[in-house]
């Protein structure tokens, strides 16, 4: 068992994580907001919900050292995290989903190319100035990664995304995930040496539950059938709802399909890495700058992304009402991506 962040954790410099420098360099208001404030969103996105699920059922896939219960054990899990499925249609909607996902994911999966040296690591660095080599007296970096497997020819970060489809935009923009690389250094310094990572991709299928249809609905088309006959009957039945069995059947049919599940091996630049070495020691002069002078930019071109407003849109549009906080916000520790920080620790 890894130590955790708290046990490693030897002094009282403060803890950068790459979602609040990311956060920052986007938008520095929205970093106040959050890491400041403290203010966390009362309604979660549904696609980061179901992302998440996915995510610790991985998790507990890799975890598992007995075989026989292993898939038992995370279709349970799957259950109890949608509890509510049987009166919420959207939970059950998203259940059939996460359930047929992780089995084909067992089926496909059931031997490894790989052996798993970590699951859910997590790590503290150093950040250093670039010119000089000599450690940030203000800052450490935390971190933690889906996993560490041991290939044929080196270490490789094993990344878990769930996706609606891979194509060459979705590969292309895989190159630019900052974080995993700045994760694969931090480890490097720990003693991993990480060569590369593998972006362990699964589909979300885009099948619907037959709704079947309404009396009115067959009547409708049973007459219309009727009159193409030259009988002037027909025997068309009514379309009955599609049972949860056969649907599921449907998904596992999908899942399947060679392309419900995809890897891609993406190998590390040593250029790469040094960038982001000077990327990260310059953000945090800039946030040094502007907790000094109490300035904290909104970035308006960040107001919206994938296709949707930014969760704090409506708190900066009120400007920053304590009445809008207290109905859409509720206050939350940081960092919640690492479970193990000590609640002492200071964020940054």
């Amino acid at each position: 068992m890894s130590q955790s962040i708290t046990q490693t954790e030897a002094n009282d410099k403060t803890l950068l994580t790459y979602s609040a420098l990311n956060t920052f360099r986007n938008c520095p208001r929205k970093y106040k907001n959050r890491y400041l404030d403290n203010l966390r969103p009362r309604e979660r996105a549904e696609a980061l919900s179901f992302g998440s699920v996915i995510h610790t059922a991985i998790e507990l896939w890799y975890r598992s050292t007995d075989a026989e219960s292993r898939l038992r054990d995370v279709l349970a899990y799957i259950d109890d995290a949608f509890e509510n499925r049987v009166v919420d249609a959207n939970l059950m909607v998203q259940w059939h989903l996460a359930t047929a996902m992780i089995r084909g994911y067992a089926e496909r999966y059931a031997t490894e190319e790989f052996e798993v040296i970590e699951v859910e690591k997590e790590f503290v660095g150093e950040i250093r100035n670039p010119d000089t080599g000599r450690q940030s007296q203000t800052f450490r970096i935390a971190g933690k990664v889906d996993g560490i497997v041991r290939c044929h020819d080196g270490l490789y970060l094993l990344e878990h995304k769930t996706a609606s489809n891979v194509d060459a935009s979705y590969l292309d923009k895989l190159w630019t995930d900052t974080q995993i690389a700045l994760y694969c250094h931090y480890l490097r310094e720990q003693g991993y040496p990480i060569v590369g990572v593998i972006y362990n991709v699964l589909l979300k299928s885009r099948l619907k539950q037959g709704k079947g249809e309404t009396q009115e609905e067959y009547e409708v088309r049973h007459a219309e059938l009727a009159a193409k006959n030259k009988s002037g009957k027909s025997t068309a039945k009514r379309q009955l709802p599609e049972t949860d069995e056969e649907f599921q059947s449907r998904l596992m049919d999908w899942y399947s399909r060679p392309e419900a599940f995809h890897r891609e091996f993406i190998y590390l630049s040593e250029d790469r890495l040094a960038m982001l070495q000077e990327e990260v020691w310059e953000i945090t002069q800039q946030y040094l700058d502007a907790r000094r002078r109490g300035k904290w930019l909104l970035n308006t071109s960040n107001c919206f992304s994938y296709q949707r407003p930014c969760e704090y849109l409506a708190y900066c549009q009120s400007g920053f009402n304590a009445n809008v906080a207290d109905n859409l916000y509720e206050i939350a520790p940081p960092h919640e991506e690492l479970a193990s920080v000590d609640s002492d620790s200071q964020p940054f």
